[in-house]
């Protein structure tokens, strides 16, 4: 994880303590100056080191945790001060003024990163929402109006240790609460590796609904982000599937399953991940749903579903003489809401479907913001799950 974003890490701390040892320490002695460099120091030495770890997150999720401390107190507020400051010399040299408000300010900002930082690394990651939906959508057959489907993602099982695991208990405590007609999960219920998963395989298979649990697997649940022979890696994603099928829940590798009330039937799709390692497919999850059905997609990325729509999903994925269905409603995860978002502004608001309920064609898309991340922090963008009641219309 940090080896990818090295270089920035780098650079990110250097240029602000460049511009602070010769801008604003410039009239102190050297020795107090070159003191300055001392945080700069751990903030580059410890990025390195976890850099050089063989995975993408380290076996120890505490030297993430660590990792984030260092950087809330060592490299954000620094970085901050430093942008405000030369923004405030900027101005200062062009008005030709003879003070920089940008240091009071870039001061004030500083700190206020800090804090935070620091809030989003612990209460802010602890943080739960249950939003409710409804959402009206065509060819739902009479039985199945007020159908209520809890959609919860990015479950990334190894971020939760000592003071936060308590966390998936509330969570599967908060979704058993709903009392759903069906659980769909959309992906990534590890980081990296699934004996992080065993723990809570007895916890996860507790969780109920009428019509049982449906999941799709994310990018975080293939061997992508391990270093290992390919026998390893395959191992080690059998053994995910494996855990997922022994938790009682419905795994769909780019297929779907019926689910039946009365005489009326909805089909529930699944498809693997769509980017890196790429394994969708799905022209063979939806192959042999008729027309006229009501489809429920699931699936981690949602980038995949504005081919999915009724003018593009048979010229993409269609066969000579195949006509596909069109699913109506696609639930999705993977973005996180970016997990920090301040005034609707968010890392990844300019992301295809990042966070939300979408419409193209008369069919629908909702990403939803997910409960945890290899990452352990948010602000704005609440850990969530979602409750959704379908409603039938006309169509």
């Amino acid at each position: 994880m940090i080896a990818r974003i090295y270089i920035w890490i780098l650079l990110g701390t250097l240029l602000p303590y460049l511009w602070c040892f010769c801008h604003e320490l410039r009239s102190s002695r050297l020795a107090r100056r070159l003191l300055l460099w001392l945080p700069a120091s751990v903030v580059i030495g410890y990025s390195g080191y976890l850099a050089l770890q063989p995975n993408f997150v380290p076996d120890r999720p505490v030297l993430v945790d660590v990792w984030f401390v260092v950087m809330a107190l060592f490299a954000v507020p620094v970085f901050v001060y430093a942008l405000f400051s030369f923004v405030g010399w900027c101005v200062m040299k062009a008005f030709k003024g003879r003070r920089n408000w940008g240091r009071l300010i870039g001061l004030v900002m500083g700190l206020l990163s800090v804090g935070v930082f620091l809030y989003g690394f612990t209460y802010g990651f602890r943080e739960l929402e249950v939003k409710r939906f409804t959402i009206a959508v065509s060819q739902l057959p009479a039985s199945f109006d007020g159908y209520r489907i809890v959609l919860f993602s990015d479950f990334h099982a190894g971020s939760y240790y000592g003071w936060r695991s308590d966390l998936p208990q509330r969570d599967v405590d908060s979704i058993n609460a709903q009392h759903p007609d069906m659980i769909c999960f959309t992906g990534d219920i590890q980081n990296t590796r699934p004996s992080e998963l065993k723990p809570y395989v007895r916890m996860l298979s507790s969780l109920r609904a009428k019509d049982g649990v449906y999941s799709v697997l994310g990018n975080h649940d293939y061997s992508y982000y391990v270093k290992a022979d390919s026998l390893t890696c395959l191992r080690q994603e059998q053994e995910t599937r494996r855990l997922e099928w022994q938790m009682g829940w419905h795994l769909l590798l780019n297929e779907h399953a019926v689910v039946h009330r009365g005489s009326d039937s909805i089909y529930v799709a699944g498809t693997e991940n769509f980017k890196k390692p790429a394994h969708a497919n799905v022209a063979k999850a939806l192959r042999g749903i008729r027309p006229g059905h009501f489809v429920l997609m699931l699936q981690h990325i949602p980038t995949q579903w504005e081919d999915m729509v009724p003018s593009r999903i048979n010229q993409v994925y269609g066969r000579k003489g195949e006509v596909l269905v069109a699913p109506q409603l696609t639930l999705s995860g993977h973005t996180h809401a970016g997990q920090i978002s301040v005034f609707g502004l968010r890392p990844t608001m300019f992301a295809p479907y990042d966070y939300g309920l979408y419409e193209r064609e008369g069919c629908q898309l909702f990403t939803t913001a997910g409960l945890g991340g290899v990452v352990p922090i948010r602000v704005g963008s609440t850990a969530e799950i979602v409750v959704i009641t379908l409603k039938r219309t006309g169509g």
